[in-house]
């Protein structure tokens, strides 16, 4: 939903201090300009403070646009940083996974007779998730937290070792579940789902050098593919997150323009 356009009128002034209409296009599109930047501003500081994994593709798809001289505007793309902020209805993750440009198709599979066993063509995708360290959670680039317990496992291995299923302490071994979630006006009803095995399980560690310290990161890998089964891979959905509206309603307009206004008369009067 697009926040209501904000306009600046400043043609009162010109009879007032005796300014040309140049003048006052001047002093307007300083004004536009101004706010657009204030709101801006907030609008990156709401999102830095209060998305997590989503947060660095929020902000990078924030933009400024000129529609002309005093239409100044700031738009958001993509379809995910649009998703977070005007909400969703629960839907299937799967039906973007396989329009995904790195989607792949399955190669047709002949037994040793040359006899066709599988034809191929079916679309799959193996989808990371980065795993923070403990106090990780929230931020920026992270599907999740692993608890204190495998952390203390991980941490003691060597580059590339995998956590296994026997492995993993209980009761993180548990898989979890999701919900079943309730039909609405525009989307079927979503059955319970329980995960095959524990979302820990492949955990691997990654060792990277950087000049004279090393980063260990940490994360496992799924596979989303045209045979998954149907209630997997389900979003329970978004809540809209509005954060254009609120950066419009804490930014001080009236205050911005006044502070505008004023330097800009001191210097020319």
């Amino acid at each position: 939903m697009a926040v209501a356009p904000i306009t600046i009128d400043l043609t009162g002034l010109q009879p007032q201090f005796g300014l040309d209409g140049n003048t006052i296009n001047q002093l307007t599109e300083v004004c536009v300009n101004s706010v657009r930047a204030a709101i801006l501003a907030n609008w990156t500081a709401l999102a830095k403070r209060e998305l997590g994994a989503t947060r660095e593709e929020y902000i990078q798809n924030l933009g400024a646009v000129d529609g002309g001289r005093f239409d100044k505007q700031i738009v958001l793309t993509g379809v995910l940083p649009n998703m977070l902020e005007q909400g969703a209805a629960p839907f299937d993750i799967k039906d973007g996974f396989k329009k995904s440009p790195k989607a792949r198709k399955t190669i047709a599979k002949y037994n040793k007779k040359g006899k066709l066993i599988s034809p191929g063509g079916q679309w799959y995708l193996t989808v990371p998730f980065r795993i923070g360290i403990p106090g990780t959670l929230g931020q920026a680039g992270f599907t999740g937290q692993m608890p204190t317990e495998i952390y203390d496992i991980m941490k003691k291995r060597a580059s590339g070792a995998v956590l296994t299923v026997g492995e993993i302490p209980s009761p993180y071994d548990i898989p979890r579940s999701r919900a079943a979630i309730d039909a609405t006006p525009t989307t079927p009803y979503y059955a319970e789902y329980v995960h095959k095995t524990s979302i820990y399980a492949g955990l691997t560690k990654r060792t990277a050098q950087y000049a004279k310290t090393s980063q260990n990161t940490y994360g496992t890998f799924r596979r989303a593919s045209e045979n998954s089964d149907p209630m997997s891979w389900i979003h329970k959905g978004l809540v809209a997150r509005n954060l254009a509206e609120r950066a419009v309603q804490i930014t001080d307009v009236d205050t911005i323009v006044e502070n505008e206004v004023t330097t800009f008369l001191e210097t020319v009067l």
